[in-house]
């Protein structure tokens, strides 16, 4: 669901996650850093999406739109995580010291590892060596 949405959509949907906003006030738009533009079409769709809801003057988040900002989070966290692991690849093969670092950084960023033990793995290495 998240991919459908536009990056104003998923800000807008990430703010009403915290709290309800006054429907297309100037203030309230300013000052969560909505796209004051795209702001009223976004409304219309999400609202026709059922992601969320306009009660008299304010703005609030369906369960529907509450799946779909955590989804689109998820996804952006998974995103980073895969970074994370590339750039521990290009730690090791650039500083292959860090072999043991950077094997368990790695492990632990695609959820095969905890942090205890990633460490341990790391404390294991160094006494190896």
């Amino acid at each position: 669901m998240h991919s459908a949405l536009s990056p104003s959509q998923l800000h807008l949907l990430r703010h009403l996650v915290t709290a309800e906003i006054p429907s297309v006030d100037a203030t309230a738009v300013a000052v969560r850093d909505l796209d004051e533009a795209s702001v009223t079409d976004d409304v219309r769709t999400l609202s026709w999406m059922g992601l969320l809801e306009v009660t008299g003057t304010r703005l609030t988040i369906t369960p529907r739109g509450k799946a779909a900002h955590f989804e689109a989070e998820c996804a952006a966290l998974a995103e980073r995580l895969v970074e994370v692991s590339v750039f521990a690849d290009e730690l090791q093969r650039r500083t292959p010291s860090l072999d043991a670092q950077m094997h368990a950084l790695r492990q632990l960023a695609e959820g095969a590892w905890s942090v205890t033990e990633a460490a341990a793995y790391v404390d294991r290495r160094a006494k190896e060596h």
